[in-house]
């Protein structure tokens, strides 16, 4: 009956029907979360994702495109709230695995051997780099503040070498790609501080009672431009004045 009647006011007024809904759902959420959980409704709904497999994935797919924010977030709670169970299942795995993750990873190799190639030089320099900060540090000091300007102000110069120097010991900036990354590395400094880009009309300057909006001169008067003989000429000799 209570079917009938919903299918009934559905072909009557649908978006009624969708609101009423709505409504209740609003109302009684933490209820029907609840019933959701409850051992009959999981148990019923693991049998009608076992007999419907297709229609399963595919609203899986769906949801996984109109919430990704939702999805991302929800594997990021699991990882943290499971991760020895995680790290414990990668464990054992690994070792009841190993023939089956050898054979894959040398059939991948085989198949991509520039990207491996290149993976492993930049792991080479990367870790060249690391040691390098580690064990000489004054050397790599200077590489860096070669490479960034000194026309910059003393400050600003400063924490962009400081920056560079972070991102070396970490293994983000490698000492060959100092010279061509300053560019990265100040615009993420004028991103941060806003440097030259907004400035406050109302700001004092050099700490005195005088503000920048007190520099504005107040426009001239347009002149009125004399006219160009050769136009003069071209209207008959007869000047607009």
């Amino acid at each position: 009956m209570v079917a009938r009647a919903l299918s009934s006011g559905m072909a009557r007024d649908p978006l009624k029907v969708i609101e009423n809904r709505r409504r209740y759902n609003a109302k009684h959420r933490e209820e029907l979360l609840a019933k959701g959980r409850s051992p009959a409704s999981l148990e019923k709904q693991r049998k009608r994702r076992a007999e419907n497999p297709e229609k399963t994935a595919e609203h899986r797919r769906l949801f996984k495109l109109r919430h990704p924010d939702r999805v991302k977030a929800g594997w990021k709670a699991y990882r943290v709230a499971n991760s020895e169970k995680i790290a414990a299942y990668y464990a054992t795995y690994s070792v009841e695995h190993k023939a089956e993750i050898l054979a894959t990873d040398r059939v991948y190799r085989a198949k991509n051997r520039d990207k491996v190639e290149m993976w492993q030089e930049r792991r080479k320099l990367k870790a060249r780099s690391i040691s390098a900060i580690r064990h000489n540090p004054d050397e790599v000091y200077r590489v860096v503040s070669r490479a960034v300007s000194s026309a910059l102000p003393r400050f600003m110069r400063d924490d962009v070498i400081n920056s560079m120097l972070l991102a070396v010991l970490e293994g983000e900036l490698l000492l060959q790609n100092v010279g061509a990354r300053v560019k990265d590395y100040l615009g993420r400094y004028n991103k941060q501080y806003d440097t030259f880009k907004t400035l406050s009309l109302d700001a004092p300057m050099g700490g005195a009672d005088l503000r920048r909006i007190d520099l504005l001169a107040a426009p001239e008067p347009e002149q009125e431009e004399e006219e160009d003989p050769d136009i003069v000429m071209l209207r008959g000799g007869l000047s607009r004045w």
